[in-house]
């Protein structure tokens, strides 16, 4: 027994209205078309669907029963519309987001904040770990983006997609001599008692090549795997710190003042992709809301 699908609509839309007439309206065929689809229906299932009375058509319970069945269908498929329509528009799916710290503790929360708000039934998960940690779970195609602390690498199965420097800057206690100043040149830094981030950050790599260019020879009193921690020593009076501008912007305790250092020193950082794989279009949003969060702030963040 083979049941023809027109049959099972035609069926539907009958059941639907209670009337042939407005089911051929429905789709958008003649009343005799809908007539024959249900003749044959019942041909095929060797059994009377239907009674008439007068002007009404009366179902029996067969077809009540059958009914059941095909509603249940015909409403998945409609779910399934919707799901896909959702998922067109990218109201729904999930979005998984690995990043440096120096991004995920601020920056990025105010994008995933903004997606959010726009894809509320999308969800979202967030790992905060070191570069190299990114790296390895865009790979293993474990998230769908990545933020990390440098450009211009290559790494098997990701793609890099540098974006504009931000600058690095000068963290100083409130009452330190530097923190008179509006800028602290490189050179300023001569002698002092500096906390750096750990000897495998990127951004420590970078401050060095910049003090090693300037001949600044300065004094390492502590080491620490984050930034934030890094300018929470700085507050308690330990020392100061070069820190990226992201997490500068974090800052809203009196006791430290940030500078612009002079020359600049970059902070470069880039998105990554697991390589060949299809891009999911809650992520093309995400980045659409990560520009405009960083459109808004950037000058602000550098300066």
């Amino acid at each position: 027994m083979a049941l023809h699908p027109k049959q099972l609509e035609a069926f539907y839309k009958v059941m639907c209205t209670g009337s042939m007439t407005l089911a051929a309206e429905m789709l958008k065929v003649s009343q005799p078309a809908v007539s024959r689809l249900i003749k044959d229906l019942e041909a095929t299932l060797s059994i009377r669907l239907f009674r008439r009375e007068g002007n009404r058509l009366i179902p029996g319970d067969e077809a009540r029963r059958l009914f059941r069945e095909v509603e249940r269908f015909y409403r998945g498929m409609e779910s399934i519309e919707l799901i896909a329509n959702d998922l067109k528009a990218a109201r729904v799916g999930t979005l998984r987001i690995a990043t440096i710290s120096a991004l995920g503790l601020g920056f990025l929360s105010d994008g995933i904040g903004a997606f959010s708000k726009a894809h509320p039934q999308v969800i979202v998960s967030l790992d905060i770990c070191q570069s190299q940690g990114v790296l390895e779970l865009v790979t293993a195609n474990q998230v769908d983006i990545g933020y990390v602390g440098f450009i211009g690498a290559e790494y098997p199965g990701v793609d890099f997609f540098p974006q504009p420097d931000a600058a690095v800057v000068c963290v100083l206690p409130h009452n330190h001599a530097l923190a008179e100043q509006d800028t602290v040149n490189i050179t300023d830094l001569e002698g002092q008692p500096i906390i750096s981030l750990r000897s495998d950050s990127p951004l420590r790599m970078r401050v060095e090549m910049a003090l090693k260019a300037a001949d600044v020879k300065y004094r390492p009193v502590m080491e620490t795997t984050h930034a934030l921690s890094a300018c929470s020593l700085v507050a308690s009076g330990l020392g100061i710190t070069l820190a990226d501008p992201f997490t500068a912007a974090l800052l809203h305790d009196p006791r430290v003042v940030c500078r612009p250092i002079v020359p600049n020193i970059p902070y470069a950082f880039s998105m990554v992709f697991p390589s060949h794989q299809p891009r999911p279009k809650v992520v093309d949003s995400f980045i659409r809301e990560m520009k405009i969060i960083f459109d808004q702030h950037f000058s602000s963040i550098t300066n």
